[in-house]
C-alpha cells in the first residue's frame, strides 16, 4: 500500500505549475495538464490550492521565498546584491518569465501577492538606512534605486533575442556590467 504524503504532493504540483506557468502565462496555463505533470488528478490540484489564480499565487510566493532566501538584500553591497540577483535568473530561468506573465495579466486585476509587497518595502527601507548612514548614495530615493537595480540585474532576461544578440554572450562580463552599473549608481 503506497503512503500518502500530502506535503510531496504539494510540492509535486508546484513544480508542476511553475513549468506550466512559465511556458503558457495563467490564461494559458491548463489545471489539467498541471495535473497530469504532477501524476495526480485535476481534482486533487483544485483541493489543495482552491483554483488557478491561488495556484499561481502560491507558486509566486514560493519564488519570492527562495529569491528571498538564497539571496538576502545586502544594503552594504548593492553591486553585488544585483550580481547575485542576475546569477539567479540565469539559475531559474522560468521565474522571469512568470514575472513577466504577473505583469501582463495581473497587474491590472487588483489582486496583489503579499510577499512581493513585504520584501520590498523591507528591501526600501534597508536601502534607506543604508542611505541615511552615508554608505551609498541618495542621488535616488530608495523606491527608485530598488527598481533601477532590479531591472539591471533582470538586463538580460527582458530583451528580446535580437537585442541580446548586439551584446556579449559571456557570462562573467554580463554580470560585470551589471555590478558595474550599480557600483557607480549607488558609490557616494
Amino acid at each position: 500500500m503506497a503512503t500518502r504524503d500530502p506535503a510531496a504532493k504539494r510540492r509535486q504540483l508546484l513544480e508542476a505549475a511553475l513549468t506550466e506557468f512559465a511556458a503558457h502565462g495563467i490564461a494559458g496555463a491548463r489545471m489539467d495538464r498541471i495535473a497530469t505533470r504532477a501524476k495526480c488528478s485535476a481534482g486533487l490540484v483544485y483541493t489543495y490550492f482552491g483554483s488557478k489564480d491561488d495556484l499561481f499565487d502560491a507558486v509566486f510566493d514560493g519564488i519570492v521565498e527562495r529569491t528571498l532566501a538564497e539571496t538576502p538584500i545586502t544594503p552594504e553591497d548593492l553591486p553585488e546584491y544585483a550580481g547575485k540577483l542576475f546569477d539567479a535568473q540565469q539559475r531559474y530561468p522560468e521565474v522571469p518569465r512568470i514575472a513577466t506573465w504577473y505583469r501582463l495579466e495581473r497587474e491590472a486585476g487588483g489582486r496583489t501577492i503579499q510577499a512581493i509587497s513585504a520584501s520590498g518595502k523591507a528591501k526600501v527601507a534597508a536601502i534607506r538606512a543604508a542611505q541615511e548612514a552615508g554608505t551609498i548614495s541618495d542621488r535616488f530615493d530608495p523606491e527608485q534605486l530598488l527598481l533601477i537595480l532590479l531591472t539591471l540585474s533582470s538586463l538580460w532576461s527582458t530583451q528580446t533575442v535580437e537585442n541580446i544578440e548586439l551584446a556579449s554572450d559571456d557570462y562573467a562580463y554580463r554580470r560585470a556590467t551589471i555590478t558595474e552599473a550599480v557600483r557607480r549608481l549607488v558609490t557616494p
